[in-house]
């Protein structure tokens, strides 16, 4: 193990100081700024980069000089040397311009240079004829840890990220728990890299929540892990770095396992890491493997760990490697377990195995057991078998059971089986049954059944029956159905009977019915008779009806000393001034759209004219003033077309309506129910008409997740396009299917069933899908082309129609990208959220 350990858990740019190159560079306090090199004629670009010192770096990486990206180098490689004469190449690409990248970065396992050389080809021509390259903030780096993965987190003081800021107040800790948990720390380092330290930092408090009981796991590709290291009992000091060495090991994924089995003084299990840092051992790393390994590996004990850990005998602990005399491995008897326990002959306990000389496994018969034991012949007691030969199994007959006893012709004995043959299955006549006996034409003998030619399903007349009679016209027999054209269903007139006679106008002959026009219906007045005929005002006539309005019905009233005329008890209000206050108790309930009734307020006015209202207010400030313990102003209407409202605003300068609330959402457009009032909504909240402005934060959520833009668009073809499906451009009219080719650039989203944000008209019918253009989504995934799919991996359309798998970066172009995965599939197709990014 080595001393000169390089840390790559925290991101470092190498400082340049020194270039020699064939073109112009800008080098500021160790930073590579920009480089443009021109020549008139093709040729080879060198750029050097010389350290004073070996230097350990596992990234390089380079940007797009602004407006001239066409100029990237398309072919070039890197080189390194440890004394400037002798190079090894570790990275060479050809026709790079090809992946249309802006931001140019390579991964790889660390290495350690005296020298970096970047050589370029120099093919790519600008509009004055030379040929030219350009590029700017090129950096040579140690990338650090790219990606940390918790079990969980406390709060936002404590996070992840905290773990490599290399500040000592905070770091990460677990969510605090009531009972014992297992929480894990996954960190990614990009590339692999021969690790062979890790450091953790405890928190500087009498009570550091440090973990006691640990194990470190690593893995080439989070697929296949393997145990490093574990700590049964920790004990550990405020403030301290603690380290582990080992010899070194590849490795891009590194997880720290904690198992939270004891609880901290507030009875709480959780634990807590102020900062880790992960150390590479660059002499060990050259990428054409030429350098060796010049130290032997560590002695493996039972107590320290070399290549491995030796387990003691019997030991059964994760991550430890089983020794050849350990009593597990002997051979096992009935009475010593090895790698089983063996049974003694017909023992039936639990973890020992059967022996082969085991009295159960010899052959069965009727009087010993072996699996099972054999019935005898007949025999039906439970748990026995039944030989080939029993009885029960011979054909069956009328004289002798098999599986069933057959049944003579037309028997009906129970527990018998009828036969193909029996007279009962025969085609039924009149004379002999067969399922049913026919009966003759016109017969009514109960048990027969009536055929289709007997005469009484032949059609009706007035002489002939069929299933009935008709009745002649006006005939009154009984037993004989009335036809449409019997005269007793014409028209009636007051000349001709229908079905009634109409009586002249004032006509009171008995028989006839009064017809709507008739004098005696029209209204009554003081000079002609409708039903009745009115009295004049104060008359005493005989046979004549007093009218609502006459004098003597009026109110009673005493004769008192005035000085102005009394008014009528219904008149005008308006010669009244002054102000008008009413107190009162009254209440009635008013659910559903209905009018209120007349003991529902102090107050009732009620309009029977069109174009009014019930009760206007006019004033200065305000109109009309409504408040309320619940609800201020209630407006209720049961219009239908669509300009009817509950409440309607107008306004010929200022808004037609201004809400605002103390607490909550100025207003609340409920289209669902409002229970209190047992109204059910249509399900629809807000129609707005012309142009929108909003100054604040717009929060638009679906209910199923879907947190997505999206417009529908039309099925091309027979397709079958359900939720989760990706969906490409299938034709020029911009119909849709679903995608069938690896890495398409026809991607245009993934089917849902609700969106945030729709655009566009919404579709009913079953030829369109509504498809999610951006934002949140479930997409369906298929883990088994691409490879496991994590948080983060980008993904692209697979060969599985309508599903995505995780891209791999050498085959990306531009268009295939759908989005970053927000979930995890790893083995089964499913669906996870996605982020949808088309590019």
């Amino acid at each position: 193990m080595s001393d000169n350990s390089v840390r790559i858990s925290h991101p470092l740019e190498i400082s340049i100081p020194n270039i020699s190159a064939t073109g112009q560079y800008d080098l500021e306090k160790g930073e590579f700024l920009t480089y443009i090199e021109e020549s008139p004629v093709p040729g080879v670009a060198s750029i050097t980069f010389h350290f004073k010192d070996p230097v350990s770096f596992n990234s390089l990486m380079y940007e797009a000089l602004e407006k001239e990206v066409e100029f990237l180098p398309d072919t070039f490689r890197f080189d390194i040397s440890d004394d400037g004469v002798v190079w090894e190449s570790i990275i060479k690409e050809y026709e790079y311009s090809r992946s249309n990248k802006k931001s140019c970065r390579w991964k790889f396992s660390m290495i350690t240079a005296k020298s970096l050389k970047m050589v370029i080809k120099l093919n790519k021509k600008d509009n004055n004829g030379m040929y030219r390259i350009a590029f700017s903030n090129f950096k040579i780096m140690i990338s650090g840890i790219e990606h940390i993965t918790t079990s969980s987190e406390n709060d936002r003081f404590w996070v992840k990220e905290n773990i490599i800021d290399s500040r000592p107040d905070y770091g990460w800790s677990s969510k605090e728990k009531s009972s014992p948990s297992e929480e894990f720390l996954m960190a990614d380092l990009g590339s692999i890299n021969r690790v062979d330290e890790f450091r953790l930092l405890s928190k500087n408090t009498p009570e550091t929540n440090f973990p006691e009981m640990f194990y470190f796991y690593y893995s080439e590709d989070d697929l296949v892990w393997h145990q490093l290291h574990e700590e049964p009992q920790f004990i550990s000091e405020p403030g301290t770095w603690y380290k582990w060495k080992f010899f070194p090991t590849n490795m891009r994924f590194f997880k720290l396992v904690i198992v939270n089995n004891r609880p901290n003084s507030q009875k709480k299990y959780v634990c807590q890491v102020v900062e880790i840092e992960i150390y590479a051992a660059p002499e060990y790393l050259s990428l054409s493997k030429k350098k060796i390994i010049n130290e032997t590996p560590p002695y493996s004990s039972i107590m320290r760990s070399g290549l491995v850990r030796l387990a003691a005998d019997g030991e059964t602990n994760q991550g430890v490697a089983v020794q050849g005399h350990d009593r597990r491995l002997k051979d096992a008897t009935t009475e010593f377990k090895g790698i089983v326990e063996l049974a003694t002959d017909g023992e039936e306990k639990e973890g020992v195995v059967v022996q082969g000389h085991d009295r159960r496994l010899k052959n069965a018969t009727e009087t010993t057991f072996g699996l099972v034991r054999l019935g005898m012949n007949g025999e039906s007691r439970a748990g026995v078998v039944v030989q080939g030969n029993d009885e029960r199994l011979k054909k069956a007959t009328e004289s002798n059971f098999g599986i069933v006893e057959l049944a003579e012709d037309g028997e009906t004995r129970p527990g018998v089986v009828v036969q193909g043959n029996d007279k009962r299955l025969r085609k039924a006549t009149t004379k002999e049954y067969g399922l049913v006996i026919i009966g003759e034409l016109g017969s009514d003998e109960p048990g027969k059944v009536v055929t289709g030619d007997d005469p009484r399903f032949k059609n009706a007349t007035t002489e002939k029956e069929g299933i009935l009679r008709f009745a002649s016209n006006g005939e009154e027999a009984p037993y004989a159905a009335i036809q449409g054209n019997d005269k007793r269903l014409r028209k009636a007139t007051t000349e001709s009977f229908g079905i009634v006679e109409l009586a002249q106008s004032g006509e009171n002959k008995e028989g006839v019915v009064v017809q709507g026009h008739d004098k005696r219906l029209k209204y009554a007045s003081t000079e002609d008779e409708g039903i009745i005929l009115f009295a004049s005002h104060n008359t005493k006539e005989p046979l004549k009806a007093v009218q609502s309005d006459d004098p003597r019905l009026y109110d009673k009233r005493e004769a008192k000393p005035h000085t102005h005329d009394y008014a009528e008890k219904v008149h005008s209000f308006d010669s009244h001034t002054g102000l008008i206050q009413l107190t009162g108790s009254i209440s009635s309930e008013l659910k559903n759209i209905v009018p209120p009734t007349l003991n529902h307020s102090v107050i009732y006015g009620k309009n029977e004219s069109k174009g009014g209202s019930g009760l206007s207010g006019v004033g200065i400030d305000e109109g009309v003033v409504g408040f309320g313990e619940d609800i201020g102003v209630l407006g209720i209407s049961p219009g239908t077309d669509d300009e009817s409202a509950g409440i309607a605003g107008f306004s010929r300068r200022g808004f037609g309506g201004i809400f605002s609330s103390h607490r909550r959402y100025a207003i609340f457009a409920n289209g669902e129910q409002f229970n209190k009032r047992e109204i059910q909504g249509s399900g629809k909240a807000i129609l707005a008409k012309g142009e929108s402005d909003f100054h604040g934060t717009v929060r638009v959520v679906d209910e199923s997740g879907n947190d997505c833009i999206a417009k529908y668009f039309k099925v091309s073809g027979n397709d079958v396009i359900q939720k989760g499906d990706l969906v490409i451009i299938a034709d020029k009219d911009l119909g849709v299917s679903r995608s069938r080719v690896q890495y398409s650039n026809k991607i245009l989203g993934v089917c849902v069933g609700s969106a945030s944000l729709e655009l566009g008209q919404k579709q009913t019918t079953n030829d369109w899908v509504l498809v999610a253009l951006y934002g949140v989504v479930k997409v369906n995934v298929d883990p088994g082309e691409g490879g496991p799919i994590t948080p983060g991996d980008v993904l692209v359309s697979g060969l599985v129609a309508g599903y995505a798998c995780k891209a791999d970066p050498a085959k990306i172009k531009p268009g295939v990208i759908l989005g970053k995965s927000l979930g995890e599939s790893r083995k089964d197709k499913t669906s996870i959220f996605v982020l949808l990014n088309i590019s």
